[in-house]
């Protein structure tokens, strides 16, 4: 085998534990162990997820300060609290976040739908005021339906705090749509730590 060969084999070794060790990483981002193995609202929706992932930061505010930031996502209503100037390319609907609390938009209830981008959305599945809100999506990917459930959960912790752990559990039958979802999980994993990050600042700076 010609050294060439050989340096791009190792390489691509290389880049494939990279990856796979980056993604077991990515899906706990600032969570513990004990977190992880939790049992959350919404885990019901997706009973053995071919991917599941729990995130989690600390927001120095207790969940009553922290709920009126989070019952209002969506785009078209306060945004995600992430990257709008990518969202603004993909979607139609205003991509600004908000800033400030919105007092319209906190009439969420059961069944409502909460837009993600444009022709992807989720209902939400179920609501607990200042504990959690677990959203339900649905899509039909080429020859194959792949279900997700989302849950955002509030837990108060000692000094006033609040931990908000996001967990995504996804579904679907094909090895295939694995491996498209293997780069989206990357990006999705980017999108909610900018938005953890900055609903920590917004809610703390209020």
């Amino acid at each position: 085998m010609k050294l060439r060969t050989v340096w791009w084999f190792g390489a691509a070794l290389a880049a494939a534990g990279a990856i796979a060790t980056g993604s077991r990483l990515h899906r706990r981002w600032g969570a513990t162990g004990e977190e992880q193995a939790a049992p959350l609202p919404g885990d019901e929706l997706v009973q053995n997820p071919a991917f599941s992932s729990t995130r989690a930061i600390t927001i120095q505010a207790p969940p009553s300060a922290v709920w009126p930031w989070l019952v209002q996502v969506g785009m078209g209503r306060a945004g995600w609290y992430s990257y709008d100037s990518w969202a603004a390319k993909v979607s139609s609907a205003p991509t600004s976040s908000a800033s400030t609390v919105i007092a319209d938009l906190q009439d969420l209830k059961n069944g409502d739908v909460i837009d993600l981008i444009d022709s992807v959305v989720f209902r939400v599945h179920d609501i607990r005021p200042e504990r959690a809100l677990v959203l339900a999506g649905e899509y039909q990917v080429p020859l194959q339906p792949w279900r997700k459930s989302w849950a955002f959960v509030l837990e108060p912790v000692e000094g006033g705090a609040t931990r908000l752990l996001v967990r995504e559990r996804s579904a679907w039958e094909r090895r295939w749509v694995g491996a498209v979802t293997a780069t989206t999980n990357w990006l999705w994993f980017f999108a909610t730590r900018r938005m953890l990050k900055n609903l920590k600042a917004l809610v703390e700076a209020s």
